[in-house]
């Protein structure tokens, strides 16, 4: 495992494998995105993007935090062009991130607000500590979301709660996030890890190509009709390929795939 630390030192790169993590290192600020941080985050995703050895990429904050989105302190030293080339940048960290052919993972513990929100919707996956605290408080600076918090996330939770998270501003708790599907799993502090861990293993457990291509129908597929979106899953170059259903007749390998067909079954199914 090596970890390489960006020229400012607020972004580190730890590399284990097929496994890349991506530590927002300002945690005297909640890890607050000010211009350097932003920069070396969009040249880090770049990166990850032509890297063909990476097959999960985990994305967290360094201390008990996540991110706290824009740090609002630098905004006093911005030119009035830099105000769109920033939120330009910003989104397309954003899309970057949501385009990855990785998975992708957001481990969120502590702040996450505004721009670290945004930043959890462009991910595949979000493990949360049950100490998180979540929203869009950009309103209470007067400042609007750049990258994702009003269309991105009317996606998720829907109009009226983004109008709501939106225009009040007012925070809101991990088993929230979690009801509104904006995390997959809320754990103790202690816990967050581990969690992750398992999570990673279950990822690498699986047929790269088919995690692959089943993480670009589902990507492409939410933004289409239902008819056209059956066309992904009925692809004729798709019965060109058989690897996955003969390494399926490997009772090891069989064994160690089907570990995960009980995972996260432990919580009670919300009615």
């Amino acid at each position: 495992m090596t970890t390489t630390p960006s020229p400012s030192g607020k972004l580190l790169i730890t590399k284990a494998g097929p496994v890349t993590t991506v530590i927002l290192n300002r945690p005297e600020c909640h890890n607050a995105l000010d211009k350097e941080l932003s920069k070396e985050l969009n040249l880090a995703m770049k990166e990850i993007e032509t890297d063909r050895e990476c097959r999960v990429v985990i994305l967290r904050g360094a201390g008990e935090t996540f991110c706290a989105g824009d740090d609002v302190k630098g905004f006093a030293t911005f030119e009035p062009e830099d105000v769109l080339w920033e939120i330009r940048m910003y989104q397309q960290t954003a899309n970057l991130i949501d385009n990855l052919v990785p998975v992708t993972i957001a481990a969120v513990d502590g702040v996450c607000t505004g721009g670290g929100l945004e930043l959890t919707l462009v991910c595949d996956f979000v493990v949360a500590t049950d100490r998180s605290r979540w929203g869009m408080p950009e309103i209470n600076w007067d400042i609007t979301p750049g990258w994702g918090g009003t269309g991105r996330l009317s996606k998720f939770v829907g109009r009226r709660k983004t109008k709501e998270w939106n225009l009040i501003g007012a925070l809101f708790d991990a088993h929230t996030a979690e009801h509104y599907d904006l995390a997959n799993r809320v754990v103790a502090p202690e816990r967050l890890d581990a969690e992750v861990g398992e999570l990673v293993d279950a990822i690498l457990a699986k047929d790269a190509k088919t995690v692959t291509t089943t993480k670009y129908f589902i990507d492409k597929a939410a933004d289409l009709d239902m008819y056209s979106s059956m066309f992904f899953e009925g692809a004729p170059q798709r019965g060109t390929d058989q690897t996955g259903i003969l390494a399926f007749a490997d009772p090891e390998l069989r064994a160690k795939r089907h570990k995960s067909r009980d995972f996260w079954q432990d919580r009670q199914t919300v009615v």
